[in-house]
């Protein structure tokens, strides 16, 4: 379902507050345990330390992590980074016992991989944060450039 024009401009608003502010916004925070696609962005954005993502992407994560189970605790973890400087967000996601979801949150934005008890699905492959960070690398399967790239030495 596509967000309506009112949500879509206080999502678009509260981007630009995150932008100005430096920290997480009252934008993450939903009514109720609602949360929205771009608030989903945000609130990952704001615990991985990149950028919110293409709606396409935060759609396929969100689809994966953001199951029934899940909703509740996404929505307080929202608010929690909305409400907290990034400085004391550590101790307050610990003190609310959210820092293990946050965890998991982030570890499918870096291996791509979502975990739901014993159950894994691969979510993201050449779009997962572990090949950002890790730029003298590339995905298996992923032309690095042509025949004898790997001679210069990593930029």
């Amino acid at each position: 379902m596509s967000p309506d024009r009112r949500t879509l401009l206080k999502a678009l608003a509260g981007l630009s507050t995150v932008a100005l502010a430096g920290h997480a916004t009252p934008a993450l925070a939903q009514a109720g345990n609602t949360l929205t696609t771009a608030g989903f962005g945000q609130l990952s954005a704001a615990l991985t330390g990149y950028p919110v993502a293409g709606a396409g992407t935060i759609g396929k994560v969100m689809k994966a992590f953001a199951t029934p189970a899940r909703r509740a605790s996404l929505a307080a973890l929202a608010k929690i980074v909305a409400a907290t400087p990034p400085a004391d967000l550590d101790a307050a996601l610990r003190a609310e016992q959210l820092d293990t979801l946050a965890n998991d949150l982030v570890a499918l934005w870096y291996s791509g991989i979502a975990t739901a008890g014993k159950d894994q699905q691969l979510v993201l492959y050449t779009d997962a944060y572990v090949w950002t960070a890790m730029t003298w690398s590339k995905p298996m399967g992923v032309c690095g450039g042509a025949t004898g790239y790997w001679a210069n030495p990593p930029a």
